[in-house]
């Protein structure tokens, strides 16, 4: 997907240098669209097409490496190839949002006269402000695959303008809207409208990718939340296309519809952004309030005050719409909480007061799980167990309500083993064991149904490859989770998290200890990417040989 668009990227800036450069050192001045390219196709301005294509080739390939997996960007370090730490990635993608922005102002000069230093002021300020931010979020995101696909999906939608702006015949266009840009009926209309029906179109097909990480337990989703959010994410993006498939000197009746389609879809998602789920971080919130004041304020300017005409309007309404759902993306991925006094202070901490993560979720995927010593045995083998101090209280003994039913006709389980405290306190049944003592280890299954047999004041570690992560239980209660990625012969682990209630006790260097132990065992090489797991490999040598240190 991500190659498709940075192809279109890289299309667009072709047809953008080619019309330059004919401008400027021939006599092809008009902005005429496809009838100008005719003539300039031929004669002395073809010389032009091969740095034109070279520049588009260019532009592709790096927003591709800016934008490639942890398993692109090491297969292309087998060729030694320069600049592809993440520092240089995020550069190049904060260099090619700084130039759009710039050229979109060098194409709309007129329009900011106005402007103290006109123009080029503009321009400079606009292209640095947003070189520099979108450099620093490339930064910080780059390890989410949906950040990065989605900014080459807001990039397109920017690029593909840029050819139109370039292009199009219809002279200040931006007197009158931005749909303008697609009603002239040749190369320059073909630009704006590909751009954006391809954009819509890879927004709606995203809506599951961009709010992945809001499933998340500790965002506390209410039930039926995630759905809505994708539902709507999915309108702006059918909205979208429409704009770009019924162009505005069409039937506008269509296109005004799709575009105030795409508008209430936003300013639903945006102000329910509590109601789809209780905890997501205040700054997501207050982005998307922010948001929705900053719409209110540009229509009260354009409609009620007269302050600037349509075409800005609907500029910073596609503009809030992109930043949004990219904000969504980076937030949601890297949310940290409090640190954890005892592990250092980069460890992410659950928020209080949410549910737990599934001490099982995903499916079929491999999971290998170790019993660990209470952490004030930090230096302890990870295959024993001991009790937890007396002042934590043992679990009640659940009510009878509170325990599994048995489906009629399912055998007990085999106790084959079990220790005859443990089997003692057993129901009939193959009910759950739950014991004030220790009790038997592991998990029973038979034929549709699953035992886990809690372990009393114990920390469990499995390892669960279908969520991509190492789940981290007490008692059998979910307290913290390892996330990582896996490519062969290579581990990136990116967040931790352990919840406030269990802060101090050192589960984060247990959780720590263990993944990166069994990184080693599989033979695979670690990339610390999670600043938690980075700290504890300063500070506990003899992992050296088995680390790749990100750039």
């Amino acid at each position: 997907m991500r190659r498709g668009y940075a192809l279109l990227i890289g299309a667009a800036i072709t047809l953008v240098v080619f019309h330059e450069l004919t401008s400027l050192f021939t006599n092809g001045h008009a902005h005429d669209g496809s009838l100008a390219l005719a003539p300039e196709l031929h004669g002395a301005n073809l010389v032009w097409a091969a740095p034109a294509i070279a520049a588009g080739i260019g532009v592709g390939v790096s927003l591709l490496v800016a934008s490639a997996s942890e398993a692109g960007i090491v297969m292309l370090e087998r060729f030694g190839l320069p600049g592809l730490g993440a520092d240089a990635r995020a550069r190049a993608n904060g260099l090619a949002w700084g130039a759009i922005a710039m050229l979109g102002v060098h194409f709309t000069g007129a329009a900011f006269a106005v402007v103290p230093g006109g123009h080029t002021v503009a321009a400079l300020v606009l292209g640095v402000v947003l070189c520099l931010g979108t450099a620093r979020l490339h930064r910080l995101a780059i390890e989410h695959e949906a950040y990065r696909t989605f900014n080459l999906i807001a990039m397109l939608l920017a690029a593909g303008s840029l050819a139109s702006m370039s292009l199009t015949p219809t002279g200040a266009w931006w007197t009158h809207n931005f749909s303008t840009l697609g009603t002239s009926d040749d190369m320059a209309a073909a630009c704006f409208n590909i751009a954006i029906v391809a954009s819509g179109a890879g927004m709606a097909a995203m809506s599951g990718a961009l709010t992945h990480a809001v499933a998340d337990v500790r965002f506390g989703v209410r039930r039926g939340g995630l759905t809505t959010m994708r539902v709507l994410i999915v309108l702006i993006g059918v909205s979208l296309m429409g704009v770009g498939l019924f162009p505005i000197d069409g039937d506008s009746t269509v296109h005004n519809a799709a575009a105030l389609g795409a508008a209430v879809s936003f300013a639903v998602l945006a102000m329910g952004v509590q109601l789809w789920a209780r905890r997501l971080p205040l700054t997501l919130v207050v982005a998307s309030y922010a948001s929705i004041a900053i719409e209110v304020a540009a229509m009260v300017a354009y409609e009620g005050l007269g302050v600037f005409n349509l075409t800005v309007f609907e500029i910073v309404a596609f503009t809030l719409v992109f930043a949004w759902l990219i904000a969504l993306v980076a937030i949601t991925h890297a949310s940290p909480g409090p640190t954890d006094a005892a592990a250092g202070p980069h460890l992410a901490v659950r928020r209080p007061g949410g549910s737990h993560m599934p001490a099982h979720g995903g499916r079929g995927g491999r999971r290998r799980i170790a019993t660990l010593a209470h952490p004030a045995a930090a230096s302890g083998p990870a295959s024993r167990h001991v009790r937890r101090p007396a002042a934590r209280p043992a679990p009640r003994r659940p009510e009878r309500h509170d325990r599994p039913q048995v489906p009629a006709g399912v055998p007990s389980p085999d106790l084959a083993g079990v220790p005859s405290p443990a089997r003692a306190g057993m129901r009939r049944g193959a009910e759950r064991v739950v014991m004030s003592g220790r009790v038997a280890r592991g998990i029973r299954r038979w034929p549709g149904l699953a035992m886990e047999e809690l372990m009393h004041d114990t920390v469990r570690i499995e390892r669960n490859d279908a969520a991509e992560r190492y789940e981290l239980t007490l008692d059998g209660e979910p307290v913290g989770f390892a996330q990582y990625r896996a490519t062969p012969g290579r581990i990136v682990f990116t967040h931790t998290v352990v919840e406030p209630e269990h802060e101090g006790e050192g589960l984060g260097s247990r959780l720590a200890k263990f993944v990166l132990d069994d990184a080693i065992a599989r033979g695979d090489r670690i990339v610390p990417r999670c600043p938690f797991i980075a700290a504890y490999l300063r500070e506990h040598p003899g992992y050296e040989a088995s680390v790749d240190w990100p750039a």
